[in-house]
């Protein structure tokens, strides 16, 4: 019995081992590429050096797993092409990730706060704000989130309007994509790819099908794809190599097991022979 539990254990433990390694080194498995996460990142390879680019940010810790690692990818892929970036928030906590953005992707390239990119504060009202920014950028946004009047940021000082946004994308475990579609993309015919917790398929997927969506990423696959595309590895890639090695380490332990079971029955069938003469 004793034996029985050491065993259960080690088993335990070394699916925790299978999981945790992938998750701080990935492995980098292969992964197949979806038409619309390709899309999305055409549309970024598309865009001229000194694009503007809007990133409405609705990361919170409630789908910080799914959608924190998307928006990180397409930024770092901004970056790389020299987009710049302003990045707006519907939900109170967006701005906190919005920060790091500019702290650990943004700055450490080069870019220039107020000339590269700009973080604008939270705004509540859900659609209406989007309605409000599409109509009135300027007017909807008097400072930034650190408090700087924006007529003291060049890059807003370029924003009359959503004419001069080159691409949005929407980050969000809710409605957030669907409001920029209805208020910006219909409207003004701006490029908009979204990033959606992966139980959001079905809300959004008839939105690219009809080409009103130019892009979806969906959950952490979508991050992977994304991150394989830029050759960028992440916390999306990382998370989809533990499961996959996770899933890996259930099927051994199905066919292991089946093995012992077997030979077992064998062994008792011969047995009873045996005995039976």
């Amino acid at each position: 019995m004793n034996i029985l539990k050491t065993d259960i254990r080690l088993i335990h433990a070394l699916l925790v081992l299978v999981i945790l390694f992938p998750l701080f080194r990935p492995l980098g498995l292969p992964l197949t590429i979806t038409k619309p996460v390709k899309d999305a990142y055409n549309l970024v390879e598309s865009l001229p050096k000194g694009s503007i680019v809007l990133h409405a940010n609705d990361v919170a810790p409630s789908n910080e797993a799914e959608n924190w690692c998307q928006l990180l990818a397409m930024v770092k892929h901004n970056v790389s092409k020299g987009h710049r970036i302003i990045l707006v928030s519907t939900v109170a906590e967006g701005p906190m990730y919005s920060d790091r953005i500019r702290r650990e992707v943004a700055e450490p390239a080069g870019y220039l706060y107020g000339k590269d990119i700009v973080v604008l504060p939270y705004r509540a009202g859900g659609e209406t704000a989007v309605t409000a920014l599409a109509e009135d950028f300027q007017g909807t946004y008097k400072a930034d989130y650190y408090g700087t009047p924006s007529s003291q940021l060049p890059l807003m000082q370029e924003v009359k309007g959503m004419k001069d946004i080159a691409m949005i994308g929407c980050w969000t475990s809710g409605d957030l994509g669907l409001w920029y579609i209805r208020q910006v993309e219909a409207k003004y015919k701006t490029p908009t790819v979204t990033g959606i917790v992966a139980v959001g398929l079905t809300l959004y997927g008839p939105f690219q099908a009809s080409g009103q969506l130019k892009g979806l990423l969906l959950g952490q696959a979508g991050a992977a794809e994304y991150e394989t595309l830029i050759k960028s590895p992440g916390k999306g890639l990382a998370a989809m190599d533990a499961q996959a090695t996770g899933h890996l380490y259930m099927i051994l332990l199905i066919v292991i097991g089946n093995i012992f079971y077997f030979r077992a029955k064998r062994q008792s069938a011969a047995a009873a022979g045996k005995g039976a003469r």
